[in-house]
């Protein structure tokens, strides 16, 4: 069962975790990706990130406010790709 879970992700190439929202401080939430192969770069994690928490402010009727996004790239022995996006999520500004 794992290698086949193993050869899934392989396939994808793309396997990433997400810690989900999770709030962080007074009207602000983080989102954690971390990627789980050497085929994913920081840059899809934080792509990912900002989806999730677009998909989370849209459903209370909000836009995200990014507050700060960090990110690393892989690193040699075991250090998987990360990116963690802190923001809050607002009124959308009235068009003028």
């Amino acid at each position: 069962m794992k290698s086949l879970i193993l050869i899934s992700c392989l396939a994808l190439t793309a396997c990433t975790s997400s810690s989900g929202v999770i709030p962080d401080g007074a009207d602000s939430y983080r989102i954690a990706h971390t990627g789980d192969t050497g085929f994913t770069n920081s840059n899809t994690l934080q792509k990912n990130a900002y989806k999730e928490a677009t998909v989370f402010c849209a459903k209370k009727g909000k836009v995200v406010q990014t507050i700060d996004m960090e990110s690393k790239q892989s690193r040699p022995f075991g250090g998987w790709p990360e990116a963690s996006l802190l923001f809050k999520c607002v009124k959308r500004k009235a068009d003028t």
